[in-house]
């Protein structure tokens, strides 16, 4: 351990044992019971970071959550949407599959994106099921209840890749009251939105119920221009449909889902940069060929398609007072296809070929399919007069996938067919003893075992292989409620992702070989309080994480990426705030401190993590008004996040600037009708979310220039 890892630990321990001394004159009192919530209060909020519902500022997780109303306030309509509000948090659209979404939680990501043997460490649970392979527009369809971002390892209650976190996505569930909600839409490109759900019971005694929902989004190109082809790009086509039927009653509750989505896009457009470009120092006006972001150079017209179904089945039943029985059954398939110039289009004189204009230095299409099965059985409740809280369970997730994948790499064409299967069985368990009132203890564990098997055929090549990954990640935990309002709690739990395949490799060797399995050990202490007759929010958390074979994706002088296993240490501080100014005035806002480097030998040893900001700082106000029978609604936030590197070599290319983002809506509501305006990136600042490079191929990804949104809702 380094010098100053060991004065960062210090640091965090003495912090959390202040705080423990200055709440404890306040632990004997015995306090009245709170008042109920007014207009002048901040709203509880509740969550199931912990697979129970609980109140946010109970729960000793550094999460946070997002209302229904503060989806639609901050013009969430896709997973993407999140990184503007949420602390120490990103989330890319997939190379070369722009329909899908490629996350990072506290710099912990994927080893590979748009192909089948991508796997994140970022779990995403949509109603509690996990979902291997999803659609960025996907959650558009749904009607939210809330949106719970959990950060650090979720090994113990969430299991298969979530060493960095993960993302719980919340459905309405329908009640025994009619609920309809209608919403058309216009926006930047011509965009042509609209959703409808609808929602009620269908059985006289209200028992039985059901829910519907579809929607229609789409847009024109203009988001960038192709010069080449003289075309305006970025278009794209989502529709989707979803229905529920629940049975619910005092013993046992039953939710059966399915699901339909089809989207298309004009698919991935990079910024293809000078090649051979060598600077000592980041400027932020190191332009793209073409001369501006907005303006690409790719001669071969782009194309993504992702068709995903799905069913769940969610069963509850109360076996007796305080415990009930859970099964959660699953079943999702995928179809993804997509073209890309990923080179962004290279100039042929750039290969000393004597001929005007630009080629596909990078050309890739990929035809994939996959079909997921997932079953868990869980347990849980509490004994012995709630002196114990468990929740215990088992789990298995069964997947195959294929994909046919044609590649021209500065014109040498290649081909990579593959089948990959998983099997992953898991069993886990997680039990808090009460010592007192205020004062817990939490243990935990999750065993699990991934069976992984490839068989693939490189040019003419057959390469196979099977490997099996066990692990068994423990966890610990104190909690201490010193008052109602203040809960402080300390950590200790280990993370977990699999060995896998290099999908995108060009090398028999390449394919053949798994990388290794990676370990984080991750210490955390955080506090949770409310202050001033609940109008303050407040919480805090820090985190020391240390990375054993760090699977980081690095890509040849030959285009091939390649994972690779490194050491590396992460620490940081997390801070949310919200004021109740007034009960028409909310302020609010986050910020974070990262520091992450690799660690050990070799040649990324000493250079920053990917995807880690240094510095992330959001401020926001909410401002609402009523005026006769019209409530006014107003709101901004402004995020701003420090440079960081896409790449682990810190190449010049996957370097992104420091950027700052303006957000904002305006709106009104007259009884059941709502009317939003609302922009994104209101300055219009110019910049890239990740790039790469190798040889003479050089590119970035633009990030999305000022979009606005005009709404029309309906809702009873």
């Amino acid at each position: 351990m380094t010098k100053s890892l060991c004065h960062y630990r210090f640091g965090l321990v003495s912090g959390f044992g202040l705080a423990m001394a200055l709440a404890a004159p306040a632990f004997a009192q015995d306090e009245p019971a709170p008042p109920p919530a007014n207009s002048s209060q901040l709203g509880e909020i509740v969550v199931t970071a912990q697979r129970s519902k609980e109140n946010l500022q109970k729960t000793p997780v550094a999460v946070t959550a997002f209302t229904a109303d503060a989806i639609k306030r901050y013009n969430i309509h896709g997973i993407k949407d999140i990184q503007q509000v949420a602390p120490n948090v990103q989330f890319y659209g997939s190379t070369g599959a722009t329909g899908g979404v490629v996350p990072y939680i506290r710099g912990g990501g994927t080893t590979s994106s748009g192909i089948i043997t991508s796997e994140p460490e970022v779990g995403i649970y949509i109603d509690d099921v996990y979902q291997s392979r999803l659609s960025a527009q996907f959650i558009d369809m749904i009607e939210i209840d809330r949106i719970e971002v959990l950060r650090g390892p979720q090994g113990t209650l969430y299991g298969r890749n979530t060493s960095a976190g993960a993302l719980k996505i919340v459905s309405q569930e329908p009640s025994d009251q009619m609920h309809v909600d209608a919403t058309l839409a216009t926006g930047s490109w011509n965009e042509r939105y609209g959703k409808l759900y609808a929602a009620g019971p269908v059985s006289k005694d209200g028992r039985w119920r059901a829910g519907f929902s579809t929607i229609y989004d789409a847009r024109d190109g203009g988001r960038q221009y192709d010069v080449t082809t003289k075309k305006k790009v970025g278009a794209y086509n989502f529709e989707g449909v979803q229905g529920e039927l629940d049975y619910v009653d005092d013993k046992f509750n039953i939710r059966m889902k399915g699901s339909y989505t089809n989207y298309r896009s004009d698919g991935y457009y990079a910024s293809s940069l000078v090649p051979g470009t060598t600077l000592t120092t980041y400027y932020k006006d190191f332009l793209p060929t073409s001369g501006s972001y907005k303006d690409v150079l790719t001669p071969t017209p782009s194309y993504a398609l992702a068709r995903q179904a799905s069913g769940s089945v969610n069963a509850t039943y109360n076996v007796a007072d305080h415990i009930q029985f859970q099964s959660i059954s699953a079943y999702q398939t995928l179809e993804d296809h997509w073209h890309a110039d990923i080179s962004g289009g290279l100039a042929y004189a750039a290969l000393g070929i004597a001929t005007p204009g630009y080629f596909d230095a990078f050309n890739r299409i990929s035809l994939s399919s996959d079909r997921a099965f997932s079953q868990e059985l869980q347990l849980r409740g509490s004994f012995l007069d709630s002196k114990f809280d468990f929740v215990t369970g088992l789990y298995y997730f069964d997947e195959h996938g294929q994909s046919a994948v044609t590649s021209s790499i500065l014109l040498a064409p290649s081909f990579l067919g593959i089948h990959t299967a998983v099997q992953s069985y898991a069993a886990f368990g997680q039990l808090t003893y009460h010592i007192t009132s205020k004062l817990s203890l939490t243990g935990g564990g999750r065993y699990t075992s991934d069976h992984k098997s490839l068989d693939a055929v490189l040019n003419t090549t057959p390469v196979t292989n099977k490997n099996v990954f066990n692990n068994i990640s423990p966890k610990g935990a104190i909690n201490w409620q010193t008052t109602r309002n203040l809960l402080l709690y300390a950590s200790y739990s280990e993370g977990f992702k699999a060995g896998g395949y290099n999908g995108l490799a060009t090398s028999v060797i390449g394919l053949q070989t798994p990388y290794e399995t990676q370990t984080v050990d991750a210490y955390e202490v955080g506090m949770k309080s409310e202050w001033f007759d609940h109008r303050l929010r407040f919480n805090v958390s820090a985190f020391i994480n240390k990375y054993s074979k760090l699977q980081q994706q690095a890509v040849t002088a030959t285009g091939s990426f390649i994972t690779v296993n490194y050491n590396a240490n992460h620490k940081g501080v997390e801070t949310e705030l919200a004021y109740k100014v007034t009960p028409d005035l909310t302020l609010w806002s986050n910020g974070v401190h990262n520091d992450g480097h690799y660690t050990g030998v070799g040649a990324f040893s000493g250079n920053r993590m990917t995807n880690i900001f240094k510095w992330q700082a959001t401020v926001g106000a909410d401002y609402t008004k009523s005026v006769g029978v019209i409530k006014l609604l107003l709101g901004a936030n402004y995020n701003y996040r420090s440079d960081y590197f896409a790449t682990p070599d810190q190449a010049i290319y996957g370097h992104a600037p420091s950027v700052h983002l303006v957000d904002a809506y305006v709106g009104a509501e007259y009884n059941h009708w709502s009317l939003m305006l609302q922009g994104k990136n209101l300055t219009n600042v110019q910049y890239w979310t990740t790039g790469l490079g190798f040889g003479p191929v050089a590119q970035r990804l633009y990030g999305d220039p000022r979009t606005w949104r005009l709404s029309l809702s309906y809702k009873l």
